[in-house]
């Protein structure tokens, strides 16, 4: 590991000497704020019982910074504050939560990259800190909808101590990158815990990017991540699979156009005994014009049921006996109006009503099963209604979860701001 380290200062110190040699200077800073405030109602939510609550959900404070081939990325995430008992979403699970969105941890993103100027068309990049891992497709929290899919644990790996190499090949308008990282497997148990840094370099990903024409990108990535559900370890490691294609086109006239298309995969095994498969299949599309618009996305989504505590909405975490009662298929549709935004000039603000329609219906996929959704939820199709404001200031950044030369690779080819 010491080893790893030393390599990796060196590449380091080699891309600033190499870069400030042949005159790069440019810099910059970029900051944003934003959150959401909205209000939600689940029918049903639990036991046939119907649930509206309201939130302050994705505050966040957003820096960026560059100075010649140095850059840095920076995301302070306050839902350890506004959303301790989790955002109602049907589906949703991951660290102790379950049909609700869990709160992200404080330090959500602190990447430094050091990106190397080309040489023959190819460029090299070396990112380290905590935050996204090269596996999957884009932060939902970039993406039309203010409720995440189901899928997030399947199509994203995040919140890791985390290194990353990278080399990128092509122009800024068509070319390739491959990038592959090492991080720690275990995954946040709460939203103010550290990660175990014993544990670094216990698991790695690998993600290959390629841009054929404006605005069209497709990635596949694959990732080990050992044991996440409990930091010592022990626990059932993740060989995880996604493949995305993303197109994101604008025009002049204030139209634009995007669509994702996504499959993910997640295999469990203990001691390489396979154990479970959770597959996903998702699709968004979104029509906007002149800061208004429309968006639907559909899911397929298989969730593994763990034994719930006395609060119906929180399972075990960080512990050595958990296990799987069942596997839950969750099929989804959900449905966003957004209107145009409502600026604020004095503050530099922008304000953004929005609509959102869910339509959700979970079944059991493996029979029998100890967790049965009809009975616990009181039915088979769940609806949900959410209602509120996005309120963004200074400067937003368009994608997230990319870093060195990927980042510069994607920054080129869009024209427009975060559409949220």
């Amino acid at each position: 590991m010491r080893r790893l380290i030393t390599r990796a200062l060196c590449c380091l110190v080699w891309c600033v000497v190499v870069t400030r040699a042949e005159g790069q200077s440019t810099s910059g800073a970029r900051f944003g704020v934003m959150g959401t405030a909205l209000v939600t109602r689940a029918d049903p939510a639990y036991l046939g019982a119907t649930y509206t609550e309201g939130y302050v959900t994705q505050p966040n404070v957003m820096v960026e910074y560059r100075r010649g081939p140095m850059q840095f990325a920076g995301t302070l995430n306050l839902e350890g504050y506004t959303l301790r008992r989790g955002e109602l979403n049907a589906g949703m699970y991951g660290e102790g939560y379950v049909d609700r969105r869990h709160p992200h941890t404080l330090v959500h993103e602190t990447m430094l990259s050091a990106v190397t100027p080309s040489v023959r068309g190819a460029r090299l990049s070396l990112a380290a800190g905590k935050g996204f891992t090269s596996f999957g497709s884009d932060d939902p929290m970039m993406r039309p909808f203010v409720k995440y899919p189901v899928n997030h644990h399947h199509a994203q790996v995040i919140e890791r101590v985390v290194a990353i190499g990278a080399i990128a090949l092509g122009d800024a308008r068509r070319g390739a990158v491959l990038e592959q990282s090492v991080f720690n497997g275990d995954e946040p148990y709460a939203p103010f815990a550290a990660p175990r840094w014993s544990r670094f370099g216990d698991s790695h990903s690998t993600r290959f990017t390629a841009r054929a024409l404006d605005g069209v990108e497709w990635q596949v990535s694959r990732a080990f991540v050992r044991s996440p559900g409990i930091v010592q370890g022990g626990a059932f490691d993740h060989r995880q699979l996604s493949t995305s294609l993303r197109v994101d086109k604008s025009t002049a006239q204030g139209a634009r156009r995007y669509v994702l298309a996504e499959y993910a995969r997640t295999d469990e095994s203990l001691d390489r005994v396979h154990a479970f498969r959770f597959e996903s299949v998702l699709a968004e599309a979104m029509m906007e014009w002149r800061g208004a618009s429309v968006a639907v996305r559909a899911e397929r989504t298989d969730r593994p049921e763990n034994e719930r505590l006395l609060d119906p909405f929180r399972t075990q975490t960080g512990h050595i006996d958990f296990q799987i009662i069942g596997v839950t298929r969750w099929s989804v549709v959900t449905m966003a109006v957004t209107a145009a935004p409502v600026s604020l000039p004095r503050i530099r603000a922008r304000v953004v009503p929005f609509v959102e329609i869910a339509l959700a219906h979970p079944e059991a996929r493996r029979l029998p099963t100890v967790f049965e959704p009809r009975q616990f939820y009181g039915g088979t199709s769940l609806s949900s209604l959410s209602a509120g404001v996005r309120v963004h200031a200074g400067r937003m950044r368009a994608r997230m979860g990319r870093y060195g030369v990927l980042a510069d690779a994607l920054s080129a080819t869009m024209s427009h701001e975060m559409h949220h």
